[in-house]
Parts: C-alpha cells; sequence; structure tokens
C-alpha cells in the first residue's frame, strides 16, 4: 500500500451562523446565513513519519475542539473515514481509502459540537481541499474547483453527517466566505452589508439532533396545518425583509425582523427555556435583537448589537461565548 502524501497537507474553513430563516428554508423560504471568520476549522493530514502511531484509519483521527483534546469514539471515526474516503473519490485521488496506507489527522476546531455552528459542513469542506491537493501533488494536470462545485462537492460529504440530507445551506455558507441569502436548490447570493454590526453567540450546551428538530416540525404541520405554515410563511416574509435592511443599512428593521423570527420559531416548539433565559440576558446587557440560530432544542443563541459588545465577557462562560463584527459592504470572496 502506498501513502496519500509524503508531506503535511492542511486546510482551513469557517464556522457559520444563520441569521434568519431556520425551519422555513426547508419548505422553500429564504434564509440569511453568513460565515464566520474568526470561528476555524483546520484538518492537517500528516506524512508517514510523524504517522507511526497509525496502524489503521480507524484509529488515525485526533481531535482538539477550542483547546480540549481527544480521541473520537469509533461511530464518529468510521463516519470521518466515510466522509474523507467520499471526498477523495469526489476529486479523483482514489476509490477506496483503505488502499492506502493509514496517516494520522488532526481536527483542531473552534467551533462547538452539534451547535448548529457548521461544524460538519466545515469538516466536509476541509476534507474536499486537502483530497484536492492531493489530486494536484500526484497529477500533471491541476483540478481547480468552482464555486459550485465545491458546494456541490461539500454538501454531498456532509449528507454523510445528517443521516443523508443537507440542504446545502451550511456547505454554501461555509464555501461563499461571507453572508448570503439561501434558497434550497440554487445558488447561493451574496448579501452587501452597509451597516456594521456586531453578532454574539452563546452556547446553551444543550443540544438538540437538527434531524430531529425538522421531524417534529413536520409533525406540527400535519397536526396543526394552519398555524405552522402560517409561521414558516412569517418567517420566509421577514427573512425578505431582512435582505432589504441589510442592503439599506437599516439596523432596527432588521433586529424587528429577528426578535418577530424568534417568537416564530417559539411558535413552532423548537425554542427551549434555556435559549429564552439568554435571549433575556442578551437583552438586558444592550442587545437590540436575539434568538435561537439553527435548528434548536438547544445549540446556540444569537444576539445582534450596534457596538462591540465587551461587556458579555462578564455575563457568559468564555468558553461558550463568540463575538465576531460583521462589517460594512462585506465583499468577503469565496476561497
Amino acid at each position: 500500500m502506498i501513502f496519500l502524501t509524503q508531506i503535511d497537507l492542511t486546510a482551513t474553513a469557517s464556522g457559520k451562523a444563520i441569521l434568519i430563516g431556520e425551519h422555513s428554508v426547508v419548505y422553500g423560504h429564504k434564509a440569511i446565513a453568513l460565515a464566520l471568520p474568526d470561528v476555524k476549522l483546520n484538518i492537517t493530514l500528516y506524512s508517514p513519519e510523524k504517522s507511526l502511531e497509525v496502524t489503521e484509519w480507524d484509529n488515525a483521527w485526533y481531535t482538539n475542539v477550542r483547546g480540549n483534546a481527544f480521541i473520537p469514539e469509533e461511530r464518529v471515526t468510521k463516519l470521518l473515514n466515510k466522509a474523507f474516503a467520499k471526498a477523495l473519490m469526489l476529486c479523483g485521488v482514489t476509490d477506496s481509502l483503505q488502499l492506502h496506507s493509514p496517516q494520522k489527522i488532526l481536527i483542531e476546531s473552534d467551533i462547538p459540537l452539534g451547535g448548529g455552528m457548521g461544524g460538519s459542513a466545515a469538516i466536509s469542506t476541509c476534507l474536499l481541499k486537502i483530497a484536492n491537493q492531493i489530486f494536484n501533488l500526484t497529477n500533471k494536470t491541476k483540478l481547480e474547483m468552482s464555486f459550485q462545485q465545491q458546494i456541490q462537492y461539500a454538501n454531498e460529504i456532509d449528507c454523510l453527517f445528517h443521516f443523508g440530507k443537507a440542504s446545502g445551506l451550511d456547505a454554501s455558507t461555509v464555501a461563499s466566505n461571507g453572508m448570503i441569502e439561501f434558497t434550497k436548490g440554487e445558488l447561493p447570493k451574496y448579501i452587501h452589508n452597509k451597516k456594521e454590526f456586531w453578532l454574539a453567540l452563546v452556547d446553551t450546551k444543550e443540544r438538540g439532533e437538527t434531524a430531529n428538530m425538522v421531524k417534529n416540525v413536520a409533525e406540527k404541520l400535519n397536526s396543526q396545518p394552519v398555524q405552522t405554515e402560517n409561521a414558516l410563511n412569517q418567517l420566509g416574509s421577514l427573512a425578505e425583509k431582512s435582505i432589504v435592511a441589510l442592503n439599506t443599512g437599516k439596523l432596527n428593521q432588521l433586529a424587528d425582523c429577528l426578535n418577530l423570527a424568534q417568537e416564530y420559531l417559539c411558535e413552532m416548539g423548537v425554542s427551549t427555556e434555556k435559549i429564552e433565559n439568554i435571549i433575556k440576558k442578551f437583552k438586558s446587557v444592550g442587545a437590540i435583537a436575539a434568538k435561537l440560530t439553527g435548528a434548536g432544542g438547544g445549540g446556540m443563541v444569537l444576539g445582534l448589537f450596534e457596538n462591540y459588545p465587551e461587556n458579555l465577557y462578564s455575563c457568559f462562560e468564555k468558553d461558550s461565548l463568540f463575538i465576531t463584527r460583521v462589517p460594512q459592504n462585506d465583499e468577503r470572496s469565496p476561497r
């Protein structure tokens, strides 16, 4: 068997947050999401000489999440192996990971696991980038993936982490490296923000499986069709209004949309008491809007601030708090 690479290879991707459009995006409405430039995930595939302790691909994976090092459990390593094998196949490197000698792979992440910040999409994107590097090291004809290809391939890999279904929103946002409007089945469109603002995200430390939360909303749509369909339609309308607010720099209008969105998400049963308590705390220290971000049932809570919210460090545990600036005329390009 031969090694995939003789040198260290590294790839980086950002985490993401959904500003508005959770759940309604599943039913064809727009959502707004943005890559988080201050929240990164790196994957390194080490050279053979640095992989001497690795005897098989099932023990090749090492993880460090926000300073905490651990070896993933067997169920996770098997998923990671499938994801890496898929990336290698999509990039034309090999149809079988097991035909190659195992090498150490380290995932270093600022993104909390299962928190709705796009961790699996970032992993998928990084594995794809590493597979692309391997192809280009071993072939005279170089493979340059387009923006559209990266989204498509990363989403195919990400589906492995989501029971076979991923909307494409996470992969699109991670690939975009900016703020986008997303509609299922369409290419994302960039939003050029006209007024700088700050986002803070707090981890509830609760976890609700995305697939289960989507299923719960679908069941509610069956049992309470009028109320639930109205909530989904209202969320779609609020996303449209939020795009206008961002394009025109009307931060208070954006805040109104986000606050109303949280009310509809509560109505659909995807919020929790802990989410509500964090929202209250955000607003007590100056947030002009606050809501859950992601599928709900736990995960992250998002606060919108007009200025840098330095006082948050005295309100929340450091390991659960993320603060990022969203610049004016945000024109970060794909990479």
